[in-house]
């Protein structure tokens, strides 16, 4: 009786907090509320602008950093404009005079994690949690990384800004891939400075033809008004879904980061302008998801080219292989996309995936049953591991030593996030499936192996040596490791004070106008 009356409270606080944020945020001009979140937001970057004419604040709020009271999230920034934009308007109510203070941004913030305290009363549950943390990382972890480094870029323009993706997206946008990532960020720059400005050009930079920014611009900007279509039809496509999920908002930002206004000069403002380099990088996805199969099929061939060039670059005593084919001409067989070699004994093994998780997959309640296709790839990978393993022990592969304790290591493109407990049981369960008619099979071939985005690997190699690389996939496998980010695993808790390598690649050579913009 208790409970069912605890859970009618719930529900009422729920209605309750939501409607007063809603209520609020649609009596809020669009214009002066994007303009007072953008401040906010670049105030609390590394070097924020002057901000005296779009904010008045204390102190305190542009020293804050991360778990300070004054620091204002910027995944809840996120989801609050997303709100704010698919909330239909009343008549706005606010006096313009405090859209300019910073209290005014902390009620608004506020309101919205007050309506989501509510919510996840009544969604979070003790059988729900673990997945529900998963879900927070993938919203959360993305803030907490730097948006405009040259790791990023020089890795997604290997693996997407090259051959015939760079051919299609050319004949599609009017530009080159090197157009866009440096008008992009030209772009990000200006745009972490002011807010609502005309649309800005090149400056000095002679070696960009004037159009790229126009053309830019049609790829990564809407007007306001379409915006907020759009926005709402995204959010009411997944509302019921996903219950209404606050925490959870599918982002027209992300293909979109910048908005422009007809009835405001067309003056354009990026409310959160690191979603420009987002947009540039990992968003180049979007413009090649629309072309033949055979773009994402060459992708993926540059991205186990690109982990076979950082792997030896990062360790010149290890030598790394592509897949290679084996055993009897009438029935040839091929090994894993990658054989990690250490005095001459396969020592890791990897399979790589550049299947992107769609927003379903990161956010469902299901999420293996809202992208079977994306984790069957995953389940297919550990599948020809095993399979390797198996063949390698009875001799069916027997061109190089493969050690019987050789690591076997998922690689993804994006990251994927604690798969443990989570898709785990569905994904084993699928690759058991997968080599139940190999011959000879056995526990010892089934075993488990590391999950990693490119991303984290090079987290790991950037800091470690060869033995302590693989010290850390040793480390992975043990029970109180379970599940864990393999970056944790190197430096658990962040205790260690471990020194960065450089990165051992030039952005020129994959972008040459690169040092002409970077100067």
């Amino acid at each position: 009786m208790a409970t069912s009356v605890r859970q009618e409270i719930y529900k009422r606080r729920r209605v309750k907090t939501r409607h007063e944020l809603l209520n609020i945020l649609s009596q809020c001009s669009d214009v002066q509320t994007l303009q007072l979140l953008w401040a906010l937001n670049v105030l609390q970057t590394d070097m924020p602008p002057d901000l005296r004419r779009y904010l008045r604040y204390p102190d305190s709020a542009a020293k804050a950093q991360i778990g300070d009271k004054a620091f204002a999230l910027k995944w809840e920034i996120e989801s609050l404009i997303l709100l704010l934009l698919s909330t239909p308007k009343t008549t706005e109510n606010v006096i313009p005079e405090r859209y300019f203070e910073f209290d005014t941004a902390c009620i608004l913030l506020n309101l919205y994690k007050k309506a989501e305290e509510a919510e996840n009363k009544i969604l979070i549950t003790d059988k729900t949690v673990i997945a529900e943390m998963q879900r927070y990382a993938h919203k959360q972890f993305l803030w907490q990384r730097a948006f405009l480094e040259p790791e990023r870029l020089y890795r997604y323009y290997y693996v997407y800004g090259q051959g015939r993706c760079a051919e299609y997206f050319q004949q599609q946008n009017g530009l080159t891939m090197e157009e866009f990532a440096l008008a992009c960020v030209g772009l990000y720059l200006k745009m972490l400075q002011v807010a609502w400005e005309p649309v800005p050009g090149l400056g000095e930079v002679k070696q960009l033809r004037p159009e790229i920014i126009d053309l830019t611009m049609k790829i990564i900007c809407k007007d306001l008004v379409e915006l907020r279509t759009e926005t709402a039809l995204r959010i009411n496509q997944v509302a019921d879904k996903f219950s209404s999920k606050l925490s959870y908002l599918p982002s027209s930002l992300r293909h979109f980061p910048i908005i422009s206004s007809k009835n405001h000069g067309n003056r354009i403002i990026s409310p959160l302008p690191q979603l420009i380099m987002l947009r540039a990088t990992s968003g180049l996805y979007y413009d090649l998801a629309s072309g033949p199969q055979s773009l994402i099929e060459e992708a993926n061939d540059r991205f186990e080219q690109y982990g076979k060039e950082l792997i030896e670059a990062r360790y010149p005593r290890f030598k790394v292989s592509r897949e290679m084919t084996f055993g009897p001409k009438k029935a040839r067989l091929k090994t894993p996309d990658l054989l990690l070699f250490d005095n001459e004994e396969i020592k890791v093994v990897f399979e790589c995936k550049a299947t992107k998780l769609t927003f379903a997959a990161q956010f469902a309640d299901n999420q293996y049953a809202e992208a079977t296709t994306a984790f069957d790839q995953i389940a297919k990978g550990m599948s020809q591991l095993w399979k390797f393993f198996c063949r390698a022990r009875r001799g069916v592969y027997s061109e190089e030593t493969v050690r019987p304790d050789a690591y076997g290591v998922i690689l993804t493109m994006d990251n994927w996030f604690n798969l443990e407990d989570t898709q785990l049981p569905e994904l084993r369960k699928k690759a058991e499936a997968l080599v139940a008619d190999e011959p000879g099979i056995s526990p010892e071939d089934m075993r488990e192996v590391v999950f990693c985005s490119i991303e984290q690997l090079d987290d790991v190699l950037a800091v470690s040596s060869e033995d302590e690389f693989l010290d850390t996939l040793r480390k992975s496998q043990l029970p109180e490791h379970r599940g864990w980010a393999l970056p944790v695993v190197r430096n658990p808790g962040w205790a260690l004070d471990l020194q960065k390598k450089p990165y051992p690649f030039d952005v020129a050579n994959i972008l040459p106008l690169w040092k002409a913009v970077s100067r």
